[in-house]
């Protein structure tokens, strides 16, 4: 049907060529401006836990009596402390890339035995990476080179993979593994290739958006990595998933989080995807 579009010259509506006509004036732009907003209202680009889906994805893991989870990029630990408060009696583990986030990170939670944090990042080998961290925007330190409009330090910062920590934590299953790493989300799903294959993980929530465009890691590749692993994608909702195959028109670089559920976990399937 594109290419049916663009071969048909001049069908353009009548109320469309009028605007791209006069699109510089203050109106148009301020009608244009009011759309967009709208559009990133109804695609949930929100990143408040308690009301984007997130409070609703672990309130759902709940009534399933979770036994571990796993926050790969932990930050100063909100949503860590959400997902121990709502999913008891499970472990958190809390991993944070950066030694001045980790810092917070760790006093947070000293001397609570279900909450394990590690002053780590999580990749698909064990190593070093460079960071840029924000003073002040602790949320965005990233390996990227994302173009924030602040000043950042770089910083030496260690890794392992999700494979190694839990074989030597005797961790044999993950009921959800969540990841928001600001672009090294595919190296981190790498790093758990022994887990996934022998079905050992059941949900990954993970982050996409623009720094998808900095990493050359799109939607779609999120998919193909999933459903060739026997997993079920979809973006999450306030108050569901929305499950469904991968389309072109979801390459939207908006975000922010997705869930991907093991195929074979009709339970969650039912009760997340709102049926």
């Amino acid at each position: 049907m594109l290419s049916d579009r663009r071969a048909t010259p001049g069908t353009a509506p009548l109320l469309g060529r009028f605007v791209a006509r006069h699109r510089r004036s203050f109106l148009f732009r301020k009608a244009a401006g009011l759309c967009r907003r709208y559009f990133s209202w109804y695609s949930n680009v929100n990143y408040d836990l308690e009301s984007n889906g997130e409070g609703f994805v672990l309130d759902t893991l709940a009534r399933f009596s979770p036994r571990v989870i796993f926050d790969v990029g932990a930050n100063v630990g909100d949503w860590t402390a959400a997902a121990a408060a709502r999913c008891l009696p499970a472990d958190v583990h809390a991993f944070e890339i950066s030694p001045p986030t980790f810092s917070r990170l760790s006093k947070r939670f000293e001397g609570q035995r279900r909450i394990h944090c590690l002053g780590a990042g999580l990749s698909d080998q064990p190593g070093t990476v460079t960071l840029r961290h924000f003073d002040g925007f602790e949320a965005l330190t990233t390996a990227t080179e994302y173009p924030h409009p602040f000043s950042y330090r770089e910083i030496e910062a260690r890794v392992t993979t999700g494979g190694a920590y839990a074989t030597a934590n005797n961790i044999t299953h993950i009921d959800l593994l969540k990841i928001d790493v600001e672009g090294m989300e595919q190296m981190v799903l790498r790093g758990f290739d022994e887990l996934f294959a022998a079905k050992a993980i059941d949900l990954v929530q993970f982050e996409y958006g623009r720094v998808s465009i900095i990493n050359r890691c799109l939607l779609r590749d999120f998919y193909e990595f999933f459903e060739n692993r026997g997993f079920r994608v979809g973006k999450i909702y306030p108050a569901y998933v929305d499950f469904r195959p991968y389309e072109m028109g979801d390459e939207d670089f908006l975000g922010p989080n997705y869930l991907a559920c093991r195929a074979e976990c009709t339970g969650y399937l039912k009760e997340l995807g709102g049926e």
